[in-house]
């Protein structure tokens, strides 16, 4: 008996993961590939991801990777505005992967087709067959987030943000309505979806799980920290990503002068790709930006604290789980804790201002053992309740659904 083939579009090569959507889209891919021929397609944009082609090449039945890496926002804005689309729609279509999804739905007979993120929706244009079911993951409401960056940003930029609002928003209707499933990466998240669109028939949370076996020997790694007698604190993430930016900024503005009046050996390590211009200013002092590094666990590990200022959050926060599993105590917003099951003195800390987030990191490293049972009892939550392995299942059962009314018109 032959596999089922899963058509699997992403808005970006999910590899490596070591970043949320990334992480989410591979971890997916690679449980769906235990069962099915999975065709994958998407673009490169990042410069550094392209060295990357050909990773998902033994796990995929076949891969179309796009060159995209010379399309600019600021070319994908005119052509959008021209289009009378969506700037995501302009800057995530290329045409070597439309023609790559019309040649390969032809020749093959897809039991599924799963568009990973809105800005995909262009590909479905390309697409021969008409009566494979369509599964969105939209993992997060992303009208939503173009709308609330809208709004603090003022300015041109805010009313850029506010067209991309009322697109998209147009647009995840539109794909919702089409879809057999839409996904997200938490109840919060689907919730807010039928709030603002009005659509809450099959609609489904599947979260984020943690891949627990890259961390059992992390901490025999060797530390990229210097035997300095100061204590780290850690922010992990995409650092071009606005609600990253706004969180490092704001914790350095608002935690690390009270830590420095309380006369507190601390360095806040901001680790991630692509830092932006506002974050490397930071730099400097008692404040380390890394850029891009080639494994992040050992920032992780050997760190003494992780911290989530986040203001601006959606969906699952893939840092915080990581800090988690690398059995560090973690401070975070509320809104950091979406989809996140953990409470605050059992498994995390809750800080909302400069001064809580202070004092909790100064509680933290003035008690090493109530800081060792915050992460210990979070490392047994990701252990109990993070596994891929059972969202891989609910994603199965979710595309098992979606094919039996198609099954069932063609039995008729």
């Amino acid at each position: 008996m032959s596999q089922s083939k899963i058509l699997f579009l992403a808005h970006r090569i999910p590899y490596p993961p070591h970043k949320g959507e990334k992480l989410r889209a591979y971890h997916l891919i690679r449980g769906l590939a235990e069962k099915h021929a999975v065709f994958l397609g998407a673009p490169v944009d990042d410069p550094d991801d392209w060295q990357y082609r050909t990773a998902l090449d033994d796990l995929c039945a076949e891969v179309c990777i796009a060159d995209g890496r010379g399309r600019s926002r600021q070319r994908a804005a005119v052509e959008a505005i021209a289009r009378r689309e969506p700037i995501s729609f302009a800057y995530f279509r290329h045409r070597a992967l439309m023609d790559w999804v019309r040649d390969v739905t032809r020749a093959h007979r897809f039991d599924a087709v799963m568009l990973y993120s809105s800005g995909t929706m262009p590909y479905l244009a390309a697409i021969q067959q008409n009566d494979a079911p369509l599964i969105v993951d939209f993992v997060d409401v992303d009208s939503e987030k173009w709308r609330v960056m809208g709004e603090t940003q003022g300015g041109v930029m805010g009313r850029v943000y506010a067209r991309e609002a009322g697109m998209m928003r147009d647009a995840e209707k539109a794909l919702a309505t089409r879809a057999e499933a839409s996904l997200f990466v938490t109840d919060n998240e689907a919730a807010l979806f039928g709030r603002v669109t009005g659509i809450t028939n099959r609609v489904h949370a599947i979260g984020n799980g943690v891949e627990l076996e890259g961390w059992q020997d992390a901490d025999a790694l060797p530390s990229p920290y210097p035997s300095d007698g100061r204590a780290r604190v850690i922010f992990t993430g995409a650092m071009d990503y606005v609600p990253n930016v706004e969180a490092v900024t704001w914790f350095a503005k608002e935690a690390m002068p009270r830590l420095r009046d309380m006369s507190r050996a601390v360095t806040f390590v901001i680790a991630g790709s692509n830092p932006t211009k506002a974050v490397q200013a930071l730099a400097g002092g008692d404040i380390e930006v890394t850029g891009r590094v080639p494994d992040m666990r050992p920032y992780l590990v050997h760190a003494d604290l992780a911290v989530a200022p986040l203001q601006l959050a959606r969906g699952v926060q893939n840092k915080v789980l990581e800090a988690m599993a690398a059995r560090l105590p973690v401070i975070v917003t509320s809104a950091a804790l979406d989809g996140i099951g953990a409470k605050h003195d059992e498994s995390v800390m809750v800080a909302g201002t400069g001064a809580e987030f202070a004092q909790s990191i100064a509680t933290l490293l003035d008690h090493p053992s109530r800081a060792d049972a915050l992460a210990q009892s979070a490392r047994r939550l990701i252990e109990d309740d993070y596994s891929w392995a059972a969202r891989i299942e609910a994603l199965e059962q979710v595309i098992a659904d979606a094919r039996s009314p198609a099954d069932s018109r063609s039995a008729a």
